[in-house]
């Protein structure tokens, strides 16, 4: 499986013979490295797929301190390479999740086959790297707040926008209470408590709740929870997704506004709607048809002004039509008709 190795051995000879084995494996060797210095510089211009690792190199840090900083930094994992099996030195290299451990002198059978397996595993780890990376960016782009929380409702998990409502990051919140983060209240101003871990756990969704904010205003917020089930079918935690519901607040009053003015525009009967002093706010299509006076005659006066309008359509036949029956009259407070 051909791959770009790092070669970092502090004796000349044997990383000579090495480099000659990988490359007959089919390797790309993308530098010798005799100490720490000269491995991370290699990482940071080449980015290989894998170090090759002596764990007694010249400098102040040995082979093991080394290739945790290229698994850290550069993600680059390594096989260890030493002449010493000692308890110690295995239980040391082991901490650092090497993808292979050799003992010098190797074999070549033994080489092959370690070579293609932490290639492979290599391989497979980038792959998950990125494709985590991008899911996770994705959750973190989301506008909604999305926690994971266990079983025992404790915090596993939460993307950005989690943070910022319930204003604690991450690094803070895992491991802790969701119940001690996150404080729910109806607009009865009555706590609403989260679900607890059960068999019978389903799906639900709750409007308009207010979330309390550390020093800051309570926002209102949409609550809906998901519960996480294992293979066995038992629940093992929930999803917990916190959506600011002022911007649906004010598209619900809209659309409800809009539907109340359609309805009055388009009703067949005449329509007049008062203002709370008793003016005239506005008048229907129907009523002006009726009526044969235009609008601008209309808007902003008073029914008692209209009784003693010097026009005669006005102050006899739009009146008698608005005291006698036949026109439905709105308020902003009442609705009533004649």
């Amino acid at each position: 499986m051909p791959g770009k190795v790092l070669i970092v051995e502090d004796e000349p000879i044997v990383a000579l013979d090495l480099q000659q084995e990988l490359e007959d494996f089919g390797c790309e060797i993308v530098a010798l490295a005799q100490s720490a210095d000269e491995a991370l510089i290699a990482a940071e211009e080449y980015q290989p797929d894998l170090a090759m690792m002596d764990l007694h190199i010249v400098g102040s840090l040995d082979g093991i301190q080394t290739a945790r900083l290229l698994r850290e930094v550069y993600q680059v994992p390594s096989i260890f390479l030493t002449a010493y099996s000692d308890d110690a030195t295995i239980a040391r290299a082991v901490k650092e999740m090497p993808y292979g451990y050799l003992t010098k002198p190797f074999q070549t059978r033994e080489l092959n086959a370690s070579l293609h397996v932490a290639l492979h595993k290599a391989k497979v780890d980038a792959e998950f790297r990125t494709s985590t990376g991008k899911m996770s960016a994705s959750v973190d782009g989301m506008r909604e707040g999305l926690l994971m929380v266990s079983a025992s409702g404790h915090i596993q998990f939460m993307n950005a926008s989690a943070e910022r409502l319930i204003g604690c990051p991450l690094q803070e919140a895992a491991g802790h209470s969701v119940r001690d983060l996150i404080v729910l209240k109806s607009l009865r101003n009555r706590p609403v408590p989260l679900p607890e871990v059960d068999e019978d756990a389903r799906a639900a969704e709750e409007f308009g709740l207010s979330l309390s904010q550390p020093g800051g205003v309570p926002i209102l917020v949409d609550v809906a929870i998901e519960p996480v089930n294992n293979l066995a079918g038992l629940q093992t935690g929930y999803v917990l997704t916190l959506r600011e519901a002022n911007e649906r607040v004010r598209s619900q009053v809209l659309d409800e506004a809009f539907n109340a003015s359609d309805m009055f525009e388009m009703a067949p009967m005449a329509m007049v709607h008062l203002d709370g002093s008793g003016h005239i706010v506005r008048v229907n299509q129907a009523l002006l048809n009726e009526s044969g006076i235009g609008m601008e005659k209309l808007v902003g006066r008073t029914l008692t002004g209209l009784s003693m309008d010097p026009d005669p359509r006005i102050a006899e036949s739009l009146m008698h039509k608005l005291l006698g029956g036949g026109t439905t009259i709105t308020t902003t407070k009442s609705l009533y008709s004649n």
